[in-house]
């Protein structure tokens, strides 16, 4: 309800209308459910099935290195050892544009810790812009970073 009450308040000034802002509010309750149980559960257990879930051309930025797209990813996944991630804050907010005002665009940010074969443990930061499809979310921005801790 907070997400509806926000998205009246900036949908004041982009000219959305009621319907926009139902659709997306919806789909911001639905992307940490998504994140949760479809990207990271799939990331730790099955991580190449994750390459579904990302539009063709999606930039992917793992801690300062570009890749383009899935078979740039797959091949990175491909590489690392085993993941547990446990996450502690999921934040997910409309785009809203005037340039584009048809697209039901969500940025959202997850912050957690990821332990890499059960031995090394880091804090990470993922940002993603997820675009609404019909019913489904795909990924068409993502960055991953390390954080350093104090």
């Amino acid at each position: 309800r907070a997400t509806l009450h926000k998205l009246n308040e900036m949908a004041q000034n982009t000219g959305m209308t009621e319907e926009q802002k139902v659709v997306l509010s919806a789909y911001c309750e639905k992307t940490v459910p998504w994140l949760e149980d479809l990207y990271y559960k799939k990331f730790d257990s099955n991580r190449l099935d994750v390459l579904n879930l990302y539009d063709a051309a999606t930039p992917i930025i793992w801690n300062g290195y570009r890749m383009q797209g899935k078979d740039g990813m797959a091949s990175a996944l491909q590489q690392l050892p085993t993941t547990a991630h446990k996450l502690e804050t999921i934040d997910c907010q409309p785009i809203i544009s005037e340039n584009t005002p048809a697209q039901h665009l969500i940025l959202a940010t997850v912050n957690g810790q990821v332990t890499y074969a059960d031995e090394i443990t880091n804090t990470f930061n993922q940002v993603f812009i997820l675009k609404a499809e019909g019913k489904d979310l795909k990924i068409v921005y993502d960055c991953y970073r390390w954080l350093s801790t104090l």
